[in-house]
């Protein structure tokens, strides 16, 4: 296009435009003005501000040192100093001579809305007599503010590839060499130029048919010295052939907005040709004898993964461990209330009998120890505990007191266990009792305890410690296998992502019979290296199954081998994080570019089913030796086995949750939420919009995590570690976000 210079002049005042507008105030020695040209402007057109210093004859003779500007501080406006201030010979202004001298800024806007610019400042010191010793006084005048309407750029006739350049551009093309050969990198320079701000020009897109491009160096330069700013930035792009003949770099056009005409345009370069030579170091096209990656064996439509499986039964599996400690939970609640039932029977039926029956014996010791035995097993029915526990005086005397028993009545229990073990087990003959004495004073002991003794407080003190202790088991149950189910539905991914190089989504196999037919014929027609038709029948075949891997595997194999490295990356990345222990898979994501290795790209070796699975059994064998061993136990098995049965319990479920922990580390490792792939070269910013500075390149197929989202720019974690924005438009998901719960 031609460069319309003339016009874009014309819009911009003379060197000295403000010497027209300013009021001179005759009476200062230093007068003092600012103006801006023009004072309504579109977002990214130069503004010009002049500054001028009006001196008068007399302050020029006097002044021994030059004055100080103090500029004003400009929010929202990016700044140029303009040329060299330009002098113009005294003359008069407002009733005064004044030489005057004016310097000029050129300043951007970067955003719509009304601005202000703030008065600028001036100090000057004049000696106060002519003496050489006189003392100086300062001054101090400011200019006017000025006020500056920003316009956004116009909706109408924008382009759809307008990226945000504004001034009045050219392009132009270069190549380091008018010959290649394929594999061998060369790289491409795009020149833009023209007047404007050149260092916020964004990178254009190139894609070419014949080769690769990943994204280079980028340049500016900046004129200041005319009235406008130009300049130009130049961008690299390296370039590796990958078809062999004579090819043809086609015209790029650089979209861009004109503000002196209020309009978009086309800044085009001129096609330029190349010829490429046979090489061997790039993927050669389709048909050539080339070493492939080899399919995978399809293990048909009725094959499910063992992730899908358990994703079908999330929720049986989940009900199943809530009620895994049940009984284990009804035994022990069973327990403690069919005790404390027993003690309350006996305590109503026992009356004078109970605690002591009467039995024929002429040995009065005889009498006295049974009669001790039935009291003491009696009282530990009645206070729900042990006999053990009421071997000795202080045990008995504790245990009592404890159940709210009266310091009277547990000095009369002692006194009269005192008596009946002296009258047992004592050798020394002394005053024996009668035995209707002892069992009325035991039975009436008894009578005493079972109304003052809170006896049940143990068995309902047990009876919330189980439910507490289920309710902690349930908790750590929840923390050990809620992975399970939540990994197993996050692993069945369903998306339907087809082809990235087609206009269209592909349609879905509608049946098995179908989907067999579609899964041979792209096979054939990979083994006849027609790979794009193949890739897109694995697409379709993908489209019906979306959590097959094999049919994943595939499909990225033969968009590998078709050059759709966008594809390959999709396709492989999801299946691996399906089977992620599968060597080959793994193998094939070391293949990858650089930047769909590693970091957000990797896919650890974890069996997260596998994983579930062992947390799953483990969590159900547990509760069941512990439901085994509390059963046995109160029907009075003390055998080593059951030592051995607790041990393994608790180690059963530590087991659980260790690996339930360990499977939602994997699910964590391996979910693809936010998981982006880059469609084609871009620069990442440091901030959203293309005014940002570069930090450098993504290329095509990298593979990105987003962080933060605005106003259609991603901030994405980079595999190689990398943070920074890119346009949203730029990249594609790696599954849909909908399929992860």
């Amino acid at each position: 296009m031609r460069f319309p210079a003339t016009a874009t002049l014309r819009a911009q005042p003379s060197p000295t435009a403000i010497l027209d507008r300013l009021q001179a105030n005759g009476t200062r020695p230093i007068d003092f003005h600012a103006a801006t040209f023009p004072d309504t402007v579109y977002v990214g057109q130069q503004v010009t501000y002049q500054v001028a210093v009006l001196l008068s004859e007399s302050a020029r003779a006097r002044l021994r040192r030059n004055p100080e500007f103090l500029p004003p501080e400009l929010r929202g406006l990016l700044a140029y100093e303009l040329g060299t201030p330009r002098r113009v010979a005294p003359r008069s202004y407002g009733g005064g001579t004044f030489e005057a001298h004016v310097f000029q800024r050129a300043l951007f806007a970067v955003a719509p809305g009304t601005l202000m610019v703030p008065a600028p400042q001036l100090s000057y010191t004049l000696p106060q007599s002519s003496s050489y010793f006189s003392r100086e006084e300062r001054y101090i005048v400011r200019a006017e503010s000025a006020q500056l309407v920003v316009k956004p750029l116009p909706d109408a006739g924008r382009p759809q590839d307008y990226t945000g350049a504004v001034g009045v551009l050219r392009a132009s093309v270069k190549l380091d060499s008018s010959t290649a050969r394929v594999g061998d990198p060369l790289v491409l320079t795009m020149r833009v130029d023209g007047t404007g701000n050149v260092k916020l020009l964004p990178r254009p897109v190139l894609e070419v048919s014949w080769a690769s491009t990943v994204p280079g160096t980028e340049r500016v330069s900046v004129d200041t010295s005319g009235a406008m700013v130009r300049g130009y930035k130049e961008f690299d792009w390296i370039l590796t052939p990958t078809q062999a003949g004579s090819v043809e770099v086609p015209t790029l056009r650089y979209s861009y907005f004109d503000p002196y005409r209020g309009q978009y345009a086309y800044a085009e370069t001129t096609p330029s040709a190349l010829s490429v030579d046979d090489g061997t170091l790039a993927a050669a096209a389709e048909g050539d004898n080339v070493s492939v990656v080899p399919l995978r064996q399809w293990r048909g439509a009725s094959t499910e993964s063992l992730a899908v499986k358990l994703a079908a039964w999330r929720v049986p599996l989940a009900a199943l461990l809530l009620l895994a400690p049940l009984p284990w939970l009804a035994i022990v609640i069973g327990g403690r209330v069919g005790g404390a039932r027993r003690a309350r029977n006996a305590a109503a039926e026992g009356g004078a009998g109970a605690a002591a029956p009467r039995v024929v014996s002429d040995d009065d010791g005889d009498h006295a120890r049974y009669t001790r035995r039935t009291l003491l097993g009696s009282l530990a029915q009645r206070l729900n505990v042990s006999p053990q526990e009421l071997v000795s005086r202080r045990d008995v005397e504790r245990t009592v007191r404890r159940r709210g028993v009266t310091r009277d009545t547990t000095k009369a229990l002692l006194t009269l266990l005192d008596a009946l073990a002296e009258q047992g087990f004592s050798d020394v003959p002394g005053p024996v009792t009668g035995r209707a004495d002892l069992t009325a004073r035991a039975d009436a002991l008894l009578a005493r305890i079972d109304t003052e003794a809170v006896t049940h407080a143990r068995a309902i003190r047990s009876a919330r410690h189980a439910q507490a202790r289920f309710a902690l088991f349930v908790a750590l149950g929840g923390a050990a296998v809620a992975a399970a189910p939540r990994t197993s539905a996050a692993m069945q991914v369903t998306p339907t992502i087809s082809t990235p190089v087609q206009a269209t989504p592909a349609p879905s196999v509608p049946d098995r019979g179908a989907l067999e037919a579609t899964v041979t014929r792209a096979t054939d027609l990979y083994a006849q290296r027609q790979y794009s038709r193949a890739a897109e029948l694995f697409a379709e075949a993908v489209d019906a199954r979306s959590a097959d891997a094999d049919l994943l595997a595939n499909w990225g194999a033969a968009a590998w081998a078709a050059g759709d490295t966008v594809s390959a990356v999709i396709a492989w990345q999801r299946a691996a994080r399906l089977e992620p222990v599968a060597v080959d898979l793994q193998e094939r994501l070391t293949s990858l570019p650089a930047g769909a290795r590693g970091g957000v790209a990797e896919v650890p070796m974890i069996p997260v089913p596998a994983l579930v699975l062992t947390s799953i059994a483990a969590w159900l064998l547990g509760w069941s030796l512990l439901a085994v061993v509390r059963a046995r136990s109160r029907g009075g098995d003390a055998s080593a086995w059951m030592g051995f049965a607790s041990t393994a319990a608790v180690f059963a479920l530590l087991l659980a949750v260790g690996t339930g922990a360990a499977a939602a580390w994997g699910f964590r490792e391996l979910d693809a939420t936010g998981v982006l792939v880059v469609r084609r070269p871009e620069t990442m910013r440091t901030a959203p919009g293309n005014d940002a500075n570069a930090m450098g390149g993504v290329a095509t197929g990298d593979v990105v995590r987003v962080e933060d989202a605005g106003d259609g720019w991603l901030k994405v974690l980079h595999a190689d570690g990398r943070r920074g924005w890119l346009p949203a438009q730029r990249t594609i998901p790696l599954v849909s976000p909908a399929v992860i719960r």
